[in-house]
């Protein structure tokens, strides 16, 4: 159901920084938005029909929040004001992300701030909140939960939280997905693949899709381990030119 646009770590740059959306009819919901997705979002078009923008930000690290104060520039000369989604019950996060943007000279009148619990945003969507996750210890880091008529879909921007994936786990319906950070053997901040398939067994790795690659050896170790990938969305110009350099 997500599409990504970009599903790196901060420093592979190849792949750019993970960051996916949704979109129905006039109505887009984006996750985070690092130093290398917002002009990544103008190749693809994502904005083209839209009319309502929501942004869900899980943390502060540059590489999920570096790009939007761009991005609600941008969308402001498009005469789109977005909504930022904020948690309910953490105020402090809400005003770092009001600070954050006031640096960057984005003012808060350039943007709609609106709580977790009022976020229904799409018809067959039924309910929207973050979740407090372990990720780093000098900020606070958020899980999305998205509730919809046929699925839930669990988002974890950066995390190295067995406590919480285990009791996603415990919920976890046939077609939910979990969308999951990973990292090699020997990660500290980002939970590592072999955590990941000590707590899913192989028959539901399939509905656990691992994002924020370091490099392609961790792309092909996911895979290997039976766990689903996520895959960088490609313009038409990218994608035809992939086809023309493979005719070659």
């Amino acid at each position: 159901m997500l599409k990504f646009i970009g599903v790196g770590d901060l420093l592979n740059q190849e792949l750019l920084n993970t960051s996916a959306y949704i979109k129905d009819e006039n109505k887009i919901l984006i996750i985070d938005c690092g130093v290398m997705s917002f002009k990544r979002m103008i190749d693809l078009k994502i904005f083209e029909d839209v009319e309502n923008v929501y942004i869900a930000i899980t943390h502060m690290h540059p590489d999920h929040i570096g790009g939007l104060g761009s991005l609600i520039f941008y969308l402001n000369c498009k005469n789109i004001k977005p909504y930022i989604i904020f948690p309910k019950e953490d105020e402090e996060q809400k005003q770092a992300i009001v600070n954050f943007l006031f640096l960057q000279g984005v003012v808060s009148d350039r943007f709609y701030l609106i709580a977790d619990v009022e976020t229904v945003i799409f018809s067959n969507m039924l309910a929207f909140s973050y979740k407090t996750i372990k990720h780093n210890e000098t900020l606070k880091s958020f899980a999305i939960e998205m509730s919809f008529v046929d699925k839930r879909i669990y988002y974890l921007g950066d995390n190295n939280d067995e406590k919480y994936q285990k009791s996603v786990l415990k919920k976890l319906g046939e077609n939910d997905v979990v969308y999951t950070d990973c990292c090699g053997d020997n990660g500290v901040h980002h939970i590592n693949l072999k955590k990941l398939a000590e707590i899913y067994d192989e028959k539901i790795r399939k509905q656990v899709c691992c994002m924020h690659f370091i490099s392609d050896e961790n792309i092909i170790k996911a895979k290997n381990l039976g766990f689903c990938v996520a895959v960088m969305e490609q313009s038409k110009e990218e994608y035809l030119k992939r086809i023309v350099s493979h005719n070659n």
